[in-house]
């Protein structure tokens, strides 16, 4: 009878503490949520063997702490058709020109966000190393991807 007793309460210490692993790093995965009905897809160039894939984004801190933080991206279909040669690509930020309206990268790739800010229309654009493609297949986002700088 004793050793069935701590056979239960080591199952049920053995389920509390993968709960709590689990709530520990939802907590750290979900610290800027990405507000997908308000972001958006523009457009994409090849220049000079790169891909320029040109979003806008809403993002938000829910944490009570300052952060500071790199963004990415994956898009597996335009690796696959060929558009880009790795999946996987760094955001920086882009502005307008106002000289030619034209979209330019500016060289800023770490961002930083306020506790419990929401951060609207950040444009960012993700770029990649080009392939033989010239096709986007989707109007889509890319996967995005937040990680946060320590």
């Amino acid at each position: 009878m004793a050793v069935r007793l701590k056979y239960y309460i080591m199952i049920v210490i053995f389920i509390l503490c993968v709960i709590l692993l689990g709530l520990l790093s939802k907590k750290n995965k979900e610290a800027i949520i990405i507000d997908k009905e308000h972001s958006y897809f523009h457009d994409f160039k090849i220049y000079n063997g790169k891909v320029y894939m040109y979003c806008t984004i809403t993002l938000e801190n829910i944490t009570d702490n300052d952060l500071s933080f790199s963004i990415f991206a994956e898009s597996y279909e335009d690796k696959i058709n060929g558009l880009i040669t790795n999946e996987r690509m760094k955001g920086f930020e882009w502005e307008i020109d106002e000289k030619t309206r034209d979209m330019k990268v500016t060289d800023k790739k770490i961002f930083f966000i306020n506790r419990k800010q929401k951060i609207s229309e950040l444009k960012i654009v993700f770029m990649g190393e080009h392939g033989s493609g010239y096709m986007k297949d989707n109007r889509n986002l890319p996967d995005i991807y937040i990680v946060i700088n320590k």
